[in-house]
């Protein structure tokens, strides 16, 4: 993980990222997972966000990935709300999230499953 690029993020955001989901970023480099999931690393993470818009779309929440298909893997800036959602990047709002798991750890061990 470079320290800065996630300093920069959390800075952009104006808000600190979740601890669960900062020590996911330790060490993590930005690839492909499960079922052609894109998991960002941290140097993506402001540019993926801006490009979709995430912080006006989906406020307190965070685009993390994709699908390869044209949805976005997001997660709540809340700590408590550990779950994963899945949403197309057309209609970024929360109305139309998808949970795909209850908790991102969980999700990450289960290899990232859309269904």
């Amino acid at each position: 993980m470079n320290l800065q690029e996630v300093e920069a993020f959390q800075h952009w955001l104006g808000r600190a990222l979740p601890a669960y989901y900062l020590r996911f970023l330790q060490g993590w480099q930005e690839s492909v997972r499960g079922e052609q999931v894109l998991l960002y690393g941290a140097g993506s993470l402001v540019e993926r966000n801006a490009t979709y818009d995430t912080p006006l779309s989906c406020p307190g929440f965070i685009a993390i990935g994709d699908d390869s298909g044209g949805r976005a893997v997001m997660l709540a800036l809340d700590d408590g709300d550990r779950a994963v959602y899945l949403v197309g990047h057309g209609s970024m709002q929360r109305d139309d999230f998808e949970r795909l798991a209850n908790d991102f750890t969980s999700w990450l061990a289960a290899d990232c499953p859309l269904a």
